[in-house]
């Protein structure tokens, strides 16, 4: 009888099943082609910003404090600083971090005040930021004490201090600045404050009231606390203090973010940077106020080949990056810089703008005076006092740093992409007006082909120009430049339907950027 009644049962499902794939009361449907394969689609989600009112990125640029020991004189030649106008006016930077210290820029010797003293070669940096409306991260890179004594603060010194900001602002119409950032990297031993969380309150906070007293707090708002992050979360206590004491008299949280090349491109950088987004307080912005990569722990390889690299060159202090010199490094800083705005940061600085800003021992004599720190798009100097006019070329990261800084410009919003299951891909989005950008990098070396893009209101994005950088497997860097070395687009005046139907094909190693933002 069981057996019976089990041929019966399957017999009857046999019968509905037929039934139901001959039936005609729900006609078919046919299939969305753009969510046929969801995984192999990057979806712009254009609907709600991930974070609005783009600070903007940028880099940090000095003072050139050593130029007259490099060069003899405190300025440029014209023919250099018209080749870094012309590039700087490319890159169209949003932001940029400048950092002073008061025996460079503003006390005597005897610790007399005497703001005029800053170099030309400052002055005209200051005075372009102006004139291009480009927001100034401006600062300390440490704090003056007495009597050996890190927690006497100079007193004398933060007036000096505020005087000088009042005097670049009011005497010289540097409206550029709107943040001021005091002490750089506190929570480092290498810092004026060692580590110490209360000491460096206790400066910010003194430099504060400062800024309230001469009523500069309207025009500039403290920045901070510019801790320097390299694997983990582990100063996030750092922000949390920071949010309980200065409230909404810290205009922007910064920190410097260092990690190594395979945390970037492996994973776990974009979960830190999202724990240090997390803890600043609602509807507030931060930064990435130096951004950089590293070779230690897990790239102990690199490392080796960055200190071979060193040691063969003349001019190259221990803190440089030499990769700076290949196709890699474009790729790899383009993804930290891409996984910032993913997290919701609202701006980040690459570290750094020319070789010829710094040099490892900070003195413009002595036998280490030309070892420079080697972290710059080019040495401005290289001709006048490093070894040649080839050091003064472009090198490879400017090409999609100067396009992450030119196409997510101040006051856009960003856009989450969401991503299919492919390692080493990343994406965001920009919106600025009727504008967009949409920026992808390819960390991995294996090439993605056949993606879909689409936007979640299926809008059609015109007059799109594409921009494409590769590193190839030997190292080498391969993108289409103009006669100056800038940036050109393989494509322009595309018409991409965002409705999943187009397709592109990402490179490995790559870079690729599609805008219609002029």
């Amino acid at each position: 009888m069981m057996k019976k009644m089990i041929l019966y049962n399957l017999f009857l499902l046999l019968i509905l099943a037929c039934s139901s794939e001959s039936s005609t009361d729900t006609p078919p449907v046919d299939k969305d082609p753009s969510t046929e394969k969801p995984s192999e689609t990057l979806l712009i989600k254009n609907q709600n910003p991930l974070s609005v009112d783009f600070v903007g990125n940028g880099a940090q640029w000095g003072g050139y404090e050593l130029i007259e020991n490099f060069t003899g004189v405190d300025d440029f030649n014209e023919a250099d600083w018209n080749t870094l106008k012309e590039r700087i006016d490319f890159m169209r930077p949003s932001f940029m971090r400048i950092m002073v210290s008061a025996g460079w820029n503003y006390t005597n010797t005897d610790g007399a005040f005497q703001p005029e003293k800053g170099n030309n070669a400052f002055h005209r940096i200051m005075q372009y930021c102006t004139d291009n409306q480009i927001t100034v991260m401006f600062g300390e890179w440490g704090h003056s004490y007495l009597n050996g004594d890190r927690n006497q603060v100079d007193e004398t010194w933060l007036d000096h201090a505020v005087n000088y900001l009042d005097y670049l602002i009011d005497t010289k119409g540097y409206s550029c600045i709107k943040y001021y950032n005091m002490i750089n990297e506190p929570n480092g031993d290498w810092s004026s404050t060692n580590t110490d969380y209360d000491l460096w309150q206790k400066v910010a906070s003194g430099f504060q009231s400062r800024l309230e007293s001469k009523g500069l707090h309207q025009s500039v708002q403290l920045a901070g606390p510019d801790i320097a992050v390299f694997g983990d979360a582990g100063a996030v206590n750092w922000i949390t203090r920071s949010k309980s004491k200065f409230n909404e008299k810290l205009g922007l949280y910064d920190i410097h973010a260092y990690p190594t090349k395979s945390f970037v491109t492996e994973g776990g950088y974009l979960e830190m940077l999202k724990a240090y987004k997390g803890a600043i307080p609602e509807g507030e912005q931060i930064v990435l106020g130096e951004i950089g990569i590293k070779f230690y722990g897990a790239d102990a390889d690199l490392q080796t080949e960055n200190l071979n690299r060193i040691n063969a060159d003349p001019y190259a202090s221990d803190d440089s990056n030499m990769s700076v010199y290949d196709g890699t490094y474009a790729i790899d800083i383009s993804d930290a810089m891409v996984q910032s705005m993913m997290a919701g940061f609202s701006g980040a600085l690459v570290w750094d703008v020319d070789d010829a800003m710094y040099n490892k021992s900070g003195s413009g004599s002595g036998p280490d005076a030309k070892k420079l720190k080697r972290w710059g798009f080019w040495n401005i100097l290289g001709e006048e006092a490093f070894g040649g006019a080839s050091d003064e070329e472009i090198r490879p990261f400017f090409y999609p740093v100067s396009l992450l800084c030119r196409y997510f410009p101040k006051g856009a919003d960003i856009y989450e992409v969401q991503l299919p299951d492919k390692k080493g891909l990343r994406a965001i989005a920009a919106k600025k007006g009727d504008t967009y950008t949409l920026a992808i990098v390819n960390s991995n070396f294996v090439a993605y082909d056949d993606l879909s893009i689409k936007a979640e209101d299926n809008f059609t994005f015109d007059g799109v120009s594409q921009y494409v950088c590769t590193s190839m497997p030997d190292g080498s860097f391969q993108a289409k430049v103009d006669a100056n070395g800038f940036a050109l687009p393989l494509e322009q005046d595309m018409s991409i339907p965002l409705d999943g139907k187009h397709k592109v094909n990402i490179p490995a190693r790559s870079v690729i950027v599609l805008t219609n933002m002029p």
